[in-house]
């Protein structure tokens, strides 16, 4: 057998009535060599009897660990395994195509560059959609975690996480921070993290197959957590931004884009006025000890003409041609700041994105008028 490039992680806990499904699925796989560690959390005995089975295929290994770790732990514990090439999540209540490993892998042996290859989500049981994340690529790590914080509110579900993720960017991304919320909005800062490494790349097939049961992690707390979580996005992203800022003009930039989008679109309900929400943020990097992300000195300068930006976005969010044109002008003035010393690598960035715009608002158009045609 070949030796193994990927390295597949179950963290799972109670899930006995369907982990069985999940190992099924890794054999099916038309990709044979690659290795699978099940980490069972909180001394489930009876999860791990179900999967001692399937320890006679020697690609399964399997940890129970006494105490409870909780998912966010238990991720991480496997995240500090020694893992081959790629690491593969596999939740415990998911299944994917046969193909998947090998439609992941052709797409990264020709993108080096990739941090993370996924594909799209299909939900099966109580739900029906796909989760459809778009790709992110740029050769500054700046600007691929700019383009992901651009997408705010509309920044989608955690997609990129239930593919390929090569070791190396794990490395430089370190674990996903843990917090009193069980981590509900802590992966997508790990995520911006993953970034800073390399692009996101998406294969445009369905090929995850999610399922929505009263038991998810999803249904069961992160409906109701992620409100009462939601600046913890905020400092997990300003986090992620911050590593990689090298001048007070790129700090004050995503300080201010990431407080405004937030700000304009709270991941909550709420009727605080922007000072409220505002203080809400600060404070959050008080409890984590993080006040050297957005220190008192920059504060007078975050906070000028915030609600001016704030009703900005709010008035732009509505209009498609608005975000374009908004967008375009974050590029250029972003473009200023990422090289500020060469022109030429400057304009060169700036026209790439302006192409990239116009192909996607052609689209946007064409759509449109098959639309009203069809109609």
């Amino acid at each position: 057998m070949a030796t193994s490039r990927i390295t597949v992680g179950l963290p799972v806990y109670k899930g006995a009535d369907l982990i069985a499904k999940a190992l099924e699925c890794l054999q099916r796989q038309t990709i044979s060599n690659f290795e699978a560690i099940i980490s069972v959390d909180g001394n489930d005995q009876e999860t791990a009897a179900v999967c001692r089975p399937f320890l006679a295929d020697p690609r399964f290994h399997m940890v129970v660990h006494t105490e409870r770790l909780d998912w966010v732990g238990n991720f991480n514990w496997l995240l500090q395994q020694e893992l081959n090439e790629f690491f593969c999540y596999r939740q415990h209540d998911d299944t994917t195509s046969p193909k998947f490993f090998e439609t992941l892998l052709r797409v990264a042996n020709t993108e080096p560059r990739a941090a993370a290859i996924y594909c799209d989500c299909q939900h099966i049981g109580g739900r029906n959609d796909v989760e459809i994340v778009p790709s992110i690529e740029g050769e500054e790590p700046l600007d691929r975690i700019f383009q992901y914080i651009a997408r705010l509110p509309s920044i989608g579900a955690p997609v990129p996480i239930r593919g390929l993720i090569r070791t190396a960017a794990i490395r430089q991304a370190g674990l996903v921070r843990p917090d009193e919320f069980r981590a509900a909005w802590q992966i997508y800062g790990w995520l911006a993290n993953l970034l800073q490494w390399g692009d996101f790349r998406r294969v445009a097939e369905p090929l995850y197959y999610r399922l929505d049961h009263a038991r998810s992690y999803t249904r069961g707390y992160w409906n109701e957590a992620h409100q009462a979580a939601w600046t913890t996005l905020f400092t997990g992203l300003l986090d992620a931004a911050m590593r990689h800022c090298r001048t007070q003009e790129q700090r004050l930039f995503f300080q201010q884009s990431i407080l405004d989008r937030l700000v304009a679109f709270p991941l909550r309900q709420s009727n605080n006025s922007t000072e409220e929400l505002v203080a809400e943020c600060v404070e959050r990097l008080r409890v984590e000890g993080n006040t050297h992300l957005f220190n008192v000195k920059e504060f007078p300068s975050i906070l000028e003409e915030l609600q001016g930006r704030v009703d900005e976005l709010r008035r732009i969010e509505g209009s498609r041609l608005r975000r374009a044109i908004s967008k375009i002008r974050q590029q250029f003035r972003f473009g200023k700041l990422i090289y500020p010393g060469s022109l030429k690598r400057r304009f060169i960035y700036q026209i790439r994105h302006v192409i990239a715009m116009s192909k996607k608002m052609t689209r946007l158009v064409l759509s449109s008028i098959g639309r009203h045609s069809a109609s």
